[in-house]
């Protein structure tokens, strides 16, 4: 984070989804999402009041990632333990996270909302943004896989890029092409449905060639919202997609990073 008026200002890396596919989607009722956005919000709000870098840290999976917008992207907890460490500082901080959106599929757990970061002595207003956490489940135990915390959105919306990315995947897939479609993931990809988990740009390649089975389907990306930072581009939207006459609807997010000249898909969610 960076300090305004003394205080930190809540930043992070990029939500990372894993996704299912364009075909029928399901998960838990809303009720059931909330309960779990809320978990884990509450869980990582009382390990950031108390100061400890180590307890905030211990929330976060092994190979995490985080990265402060327009910054180096942070890998590994220890990693993130250093840089909660240098954010916190000697301040005395209270935090609140408001979940307003969260899905949960499987051992995974998707959650978008709101912060705000305040002296405990009032001494400076408080700082607030937006927040996007992917919470994966080890062991038992939620943690925390990648996040983004935004200061100005506005400012992280690139939607020529956006537009440009959304493009190379629906050409790829309307032209039945799989081949096409699976250059655009990298070799870490992972995707999940609500029975399970695809990891690994081969098996993705073999999802997508069943997902095409012996029809022609045909979609469209509609983007609602865009975020930019630094070498990760976290898209979200609506699709459409047309299948032997039948019309199915829903929503994604797809998180791309820059691989050189290219990108590549990292994680995606599709759900109805």
């Amino acid at each position: 984070m960076t300090k305004s008026h003394s205080h930190p200002i809540l930043r992070g890396a990029a939500a990372v989804i894993l996704g299912i596919g364009l075909s029928a989607c399901g998960g838990p009722a809303p009720a059931e999402n909330k309960a779990a956005a809320d978990e884990v919000a509450a869980a990582w709000v009382k390990a950031f009041d108390t100061g400890d870098a180590v307890a905030v840290a211990a929330l976060y999976a092994e190979d995490a990632h985080s990265m402060p917008p327009g910054g180096a992207a942070i890998t590994g907890r220890s990693a993130i333990e250093s840089y909660w460490r240098q954010d916190i500082g000697a301040e005395k901080l209270i935090t609140k996270l408001t979940p307003s959106d969260s899905i949960a599929q499987g051992d995974l757990l998707h959650v978008d909302g709101s912060y705000e970061v305040a002296a405990k002595d009032g001494s400076a207003p408080p700082a607030r943004g937006q927040y996007q956490q992917l919470w994966r489940k080890v062991d038992g135990q939620w943690k925390v896989q990648h996040e983004i915390w935004r200061l100005d959105p506005t400012t992280q919306r690139d939607i020529d890029t956006a537009d440009r990315l959304s493009s190379l995947w629906t050409t790829a897939y309307n032209n039945g092409d799989a081949a096409g479609l699976i250059a655009l993931y990298d070799q870490g990809a992972a995707l999940s449905q609500p029975t399970g988990s695809v990891e690994g740009r081969d098996a993705i390649g073999a999802y997508w060639k069943a997902d095409f089975g012996t029809g022609k389907p045909a979609t469209k990306l509609s983007l609602t919202d865009v975020y930019m930072s630094g070498d990760l581009a976290h898209l979200e939207g609506e699709y459409e997609v047309t299948d032997k006459g039948q019309l199915t609807k829903g929503h994604y997010v797809q998180l791309w990073m820059r691989d050189g000249p290219s990108w590549r898909i990292h994680r995606e969610m599709w759900w109805r």
